[in-house]
């Protein structure tokens, strides 16, 4: 199987590259970049093949997946950065990638008959109650320019092609870029306090773990929504930062605020990011460790005195 994948200069897409090395899959990168921009950690990813490409640039988009013709596509690419989403003069390129991009990505999937990934988030949700977010659910009203491309994005799968993964994730890190967690070490470090909101509930997604279990769905033909966070159970930002100090060997004083008494933010925030999960057991996936192990096995892979 030959699998096509975008967006590998980011966190998870450099993942993905490694998975898909590891079982003996042919993996084809790709990003915006002349050349893999990752960290070169010596991984299967630097050495596969790697293809420039602007998924907004729809002639690009059919001239380089009609050279590649892959059997699938892991469509790991998108504008992520939530508070700049909603620049006004940002917005039209927030909606090229997420939403026209993502949509010229589908196109070619359909010509080809190729599976397709496509990674949301919880963000198409409008945050709000105390119940997990069910994948099947189709109550969306995203609160920013991000959930309402990612959710436009989605459809654009939904819509143009039978053989899809829709898998929504949440707080995501990894080792190939910025994250919460390298942002809290930083602080920490420097700081003999910080402020974390304590209202908004959710739960962390170690890329490494997630690579492994888009694979194992590739490799089937359960298709259909799909949410996808590591176990553990629900925490807050203030929780996760708690954890992330201890398992750090910082002392560095937590000290839980509201958003609102926060206060920083451009875009709205959703307070209930829970996804339910089940659905993965119910088809047979193999969930994601404990946020807890995955946290550890992060640390161990990232160098903290770096940071």
């Amino acid at each position: 199987m030959k699998i096509f994948v975008t967006g590998v200069g980011g966190q998870l897409g450099h993942d993905v590259m490694n998975e898909l090395a590891k079982r003996g899959y042919e993996g084809v990168g790709s990003d915006i970049a002349p050349a893999y921009s990752g960290v070169q950690d010596g991984t299967a990813v630097t050495t596969m093949p790697y293809v420039q490409l602007d998924i907004t640039d729809e002639d690009a988009v059919r001239k380089v997946l009609n050279e590649v013709h892959p059997d699938a596509i892991v469509h790991c690419a998108a504008w992520t950065a939530v508070d700049l989403a909603e620049d006004p003069d940002k917005k039209a390129k927030v909606h090229a990638i997420n939403v026209d991009g993502t949509q010229y990505i589908a196109n070619m999937a359909k010509e080809l008959d190729a599976k397709m990934v496509y990674l949301s988030t919880d963000y198409v949700f409008n945050g709000q109650g105390t119940e997990p977010w069910e994948p099947d659910c189709r109550d969306y009203q995203p609160l920013n320019v991000y959930g309402q491309t990612k959710l436009e994005g989605e459809l654009a799968v939904s819509r143009t092609l039978t053989k899809y993964f829709i898998v929504r994730i949440a707080w995501v890190f990894g080792k190939n870029g910025h994250n919460f967690i390298k942002t809290m070490l930083k602080v920490g470090k420097t700081h003999p306090s910080v402020r974390v909101v304590n209202d908004q509930v959710g739960t962390p997604t170690y890329t490494f773990d997630l690579a492994r279990l888009l694979i194992d769905m590739l490799e089937t033909d359960r298709y259909g929504y799909y949410h996808a966070t590591n176990e553990g159970g629900y925490i807050s930002w203030y929780d996760f930062t708690k954890e992330i100090y201890r398992q750090a060997g910082y002392k560095t004083e937590v000290i839980p605020v509201t958003t609102a008494e926060y206060g920083l933010s451009k875009a709205a925030r959703p307070f209930n990011s829970r996804l339910d999960k089940k659905k993965l057991v119910e088809n047979g996936f193999k969930p994601l460790p404990t946020w807890q192990d995955a946290l550890a096995r992060y640390l161990k892979e990232i160098d903290i005195d770096e940071l």
